[in-house]
């Protein structure tokens, strides 16, 4: 009884979230100052995330109005102000809280993001996807092959041995997609089919004298069925319940599976088939489409140019994505 009525008040800071980090809060503390009360002198960061934000959103802090780092101790008092990455305002390098962009963007996607993932293969990007990953691969991933780590998941990215990641806050894919383009700055590196849908090894232009399987074409909605865009006039799909701040359960363990991806989409890729002569691709496609047919050269798949394409092109050209 003693020690409760001894135990030190607790301190109080005014903090202030700007633009898409009001996502993250509860609905009263959005686009508002508001106190937060804490015990001890505990990080920045350390409240940040209490708060539900994670360090990855995060690419600046000012104390009492002076830019802090993550590790800057709070004692009571201070105006926090935390703001996202600024695309129209210029800020010193030595101000910034985000570690340097990496040379090559490569990716890394959880298991609910298998059609992201193939959109972001479709324009070129290195990207892994497994329908199967647990979050300490994700993270392991990320930090040894210096890969970005998208995710919907606020607790895989407060990890603090994730250096490199991104939230999405879009739901629809193609949305995803417009949203890491422009996160990243990403529109001039577009190289469309260059990369396969399927297993993320690199397409190349087919030599016709070997021929390995009958051809597909380059198509998200195949691969990804549940996942098709809405038709005009109905509403895009959405994740269940995506207003709480967090989004999982830390003690919970991931799920093993996205119901929404096939499983053929994997990384590492399956083997190589063995190759066979030309004649085993379709008369009709050999001739329409001989000098633009294309492989992977991991998974074997064969590519062209499908009466699909204009589809395609459409679709993305809605969130603006030309290819």
């Amino acid at each position: 009884m003693a020690s409760l009525l001894h135990r030190s008040p607790q301190s109080t800071c005014e903090f202030r979230f700007y633009e898409e980090l009001g996502d993250f809060l509860a609905p009263a503390r959005r686009k508002r100052s508001f106190l937060h009360a804490f015990d001890g002198t505990p990080s920045v960061k350390d409240r940040i995330e209490s708060l539900g934000v994670p360090h990855t959103e995060v690419d600046l802090i000012l104390v009492d109005g002076e830019p802090v780092p993550f590790s800057h101790r709070l004692t009571g008092g201070e105006r926090v102000a935390v703001y996202p990455m600024f695309e129209r305002f210029e800020l010193g390098e030595a101000n910034r809280l985000r570690p340097a962009p990496l040379r090559e963007p490569r990716f890394v996607l959880d298991v609910h993001l298998g059609r992201l993932a193939s959109y972001l293969r479709l324009l070129g990007f290195d990207t892994l996807y497994r329908n199967d990953y647990e979050d300490d691969e994700l993270e392991r991933i990320s930090r040894a092959q210096h890969r970005i780590l998208l995710s919907r998941d606020t607790g895989l990215l407060k990890r603090s041995a994730v250096t490199h990641g991104a939230f999405l806050h879009a739901t629809d894919p193609r949305r995803q997609l417009r949203e890491v383009l422009d996160r990243f700055q990403l529109d001039s590196r577009v190289a469309p089919f260059t990369r396969c849908a399927r297993c993320n090894g690199k397409v190349e232009a087919l030599d016709m004298t070997s021929m390995a399987q009958p051809p597909d074409e380059h198509d998200p909605d195949r691969d990804h069925p549940d996942e098709r865009d809405p038709p005009p006039g109905e509403p895009e799909r959405r994740d269940p319940d995506p207003g709480e701040p967090e989004r999982r359960d830390p003690g919970r363990t991931p799920p093993t599976g996205d119901p929404d991806s096939p499983p053929d989409i994997r990384d590492p890729t399956p083997p190589k088939p063995e190759k066979k002569g030309r004649n085993d691709v379709p008369a009709n496609v050999l001739s329409g489409h001989g000098a633009t047919l294309s492989r992977c050269g991991d998974c074997g798949q064969i590519y062209w140019p499908g009466s699909h394409l204009a589809r395609l092109r459409q679709r993305l050209a809605e969130v603006g994505v030309s290819i």
